[in-house]
């Protein structure tokens, strides 16, 4: 049974890595998704247009933080808050594959979630990375016909 206290903080790295963790997703492999940035001052998100396509979203939509952490299923958005809370305190970068249920009601889908915060002063003030779908690596084989 997952716990919150049970996530292996492997999935966290250095910010030495960030570019590359950053450029590191498939945008010429058809997969859906994008780049995004939450301002963790004023609560203001963006997302590139493949963003809102991956979580069931308008283009227009005026999205809360509220709204996107809604699509985040159950342990996945467990191990996304624990993740994201350790990033903005001590100064790191993360990857996680989660499960979310998009917001037009399409059937779940698996989603790679990098991100890594912006720092002044000693603090982050803003988290920002890539979301694109990753669905294909979690599905169930199945057995030839």
């Amino acid at each position: 049974m997952f716990s919150p206290d049970s996530l292996p903080l492997e999935f966290s790295w250095s910010l030495a890595e960030r570019d590359a963790r950053l450029a590191s997703w498939p945008r010429d492999s058809g997969a859906i998704g994008g780049r995004w940035a939450f301002d963790l001052i004023t609560g203001r998100m963006m997302w590139e247009r493949g963003v809102y396509d991956l979580f069931g979203f308008e283009p227009e939509t005026q999205l809360t933080r509220r709204s996107a952490v809604e699509c985040y299923a159950g342990e996945s958005r467990i191990a996304m808050e624990q993740l994201r809370a350790h990033a903005i305190a001590n100064r790191r970068g993360f990857t996680l594959d989660v499960e979310i249920a998009p917001a037009n009601g399409a059937p779940n889908r698996w989603m790679r979630l990098i991100a890594a915060p912006l720092c002044a002063r000693g603090r982050a003030v803003r988290l920002e990375g890539v979301k694109f779908e990753v669905s294909p690596l979690h599905t169930p084989l199945r057995p030839p016909r």
